[in-house]
């Protein structure tokens, strides 16, 4: 069975990855495409240093705690096929939707957050905001509905209903029916790469308070990570039975699951 995942949970995701401004490694002044979604995405690791814009998307429904939601592809022009195949196929754009971009969709994707009469805001990984051809990290972008290069869109097996600019789609009443939303009620980990000193952000906040509910930690909560919240995670490391060892320093993702922090929308 599909896990509960709602679209706004890989949305969240999703923005953090560009917040944090995660790229590529590079040898010299060269983008290799070698990266931590691969890595860390199951079945992805044999395509470390190919195109990555599919698979940063594979590691949102990953970390959200379902990748079948998704074609398990690094493929573009195999996801538009098992879209369609899946019947999750439109022209036409949704909160959520994995936007599919060059011809007959097989060149690039990203993830739609918001949308509009003539335009798309989405996320997506592995481009650049420089024009450049050459894509080396996670970026927030803005397209217009009508550019040649925007193909069509697959809707991701979500657990709620999609607010969509197709008026012909009709959510499926079976995913909606038999997910109860559990998995999609607190915000996914991260990643050790957003918890650090500095970071500035609602989901800092959210997960302050929680420490502090749970006696953690005893500070004024804020949206800025300080020493404070490190320590904080440490000591919820301890109550949690110090899984996998030693506190490290930053919370795992054992841990931040078993703080159940509610999403920061």
């Amino acid at each position: 069975m599909v896990a509960a995942i709602a679209p706004q949970t890989l949305i969240e995701l999703g923005t953090q990855e560009a917040l944090i401004k995660y790229q590529e490694d590079k040898q010299g002044s060269t983008w290799i495409n070698l990266n931590k979604y691969a890595k860390e995405t199951p079945g992805m690791a044999p395509y470390d240093g190919l195109s990555w814009c599919v698979i940063g998307l594979l590691w949102l429904a990953h970390r959200a705690g379902d990748i079948s939601i998704m074609p398990q592809t690094p493929d573009c022009a195999e996801a538009v096929s098992t879209y369609s195949s899946w019947g999750r196929w439109s022209w036409k754009p949704a909160v959520g939707a994995q936007v599919m971009l060059g011809p007959d969709g097989s060149q690039h994707t990203g993830l739609v957050w918001k949308y509009d009469a003539t335009k798309i805001w989405t996320i997506e990984f592995n481009t650049n905001v420089t024009g450049a051809a050459e894509g080396d990290g996670v970026y927030l972008r803005e397209r217009n509905r009508s550019d040649t290069a925007v193909y069509g869109y697959g809707y991701p097996k979500y657990c709620s209903p999609m607010v969509t600019a197709d008026t012909a789609w009709v959510d499926d009443p079976a995913l909606i029916k038999t997910s109860s939303g559990t998995a999609a009620a607190y915000a996914p980990y991260p990643g050790p790469d957003f918890i650090r000193i500095g970071r500035t952000s609602p989901l800092v906040l959210a997960a302050a308070k929680r420490l502090i509910a749970v006696g953690a930690g005893s500070y004024t909560p804020s949206a800025d990570i300080g020493s404070a919240d490190l320590t904080a995670w440490g000591n919820w490391h301890v109550t949690c039975g110090s899984p996998g060892g030693a506190y490290t320093g930053v919370p795992s993702e054992t841990i931040w699951r078993a703080l159940q922090i509610p999403h920061s929308h």
